[in-house]
């Protein structure tokens, strides 16, 4: 019986593992590349303190500012995104730990 739970043990570990590399990824993005400082509202919405794209970025054109907004949307969004992901892992990788902590505390009552 130890050695079925260990294999599961290790299955678990291998996965919030990888879980854990993912959720570094993005945080990198966030924190170390991102050309702003990523800080958070009382909502925990986050907020990118970012130099935001300006019209004059596409030169003269009479739609300049839309596109500008537009560049600027897509960039909040991205960043929107990439923090939910990077929390949805993140609790993923707490819950696997949770379960893994669960097994060994079951094992333990049972041996």
């Amino acid at each position: 019986m130890m050695a079925d739970l260990d294999i599961h043990l290790s299955a678990l570990d291998r996965c919030r593992t990888a879980i854990h590399k993912a959720a570094g990824q993005y945080e990198e993005t966030l924190f170390d590349r991102n050309p702003g400082k990523i800080t958070y509202d009382d909502k925990g919405e986050p907020r990118n303190n970012r130099t935001a794209v300006s019209a004059d970025t596409f030169g003269h054109l009479d739609d300049s500012g839309a596109l500008a907004k537009a560049a600027n949307d897509v960039w909040d969004a991205l960043i929107g995104e990439m923090d939910e992901a990077r929390k949805k892992l993140a609790g993923t990788e707490r819950g696997l730990s949770d379960v893994e902590e669960n097994i060994r505390k079951a094992h333990r009552a049972t041996s």
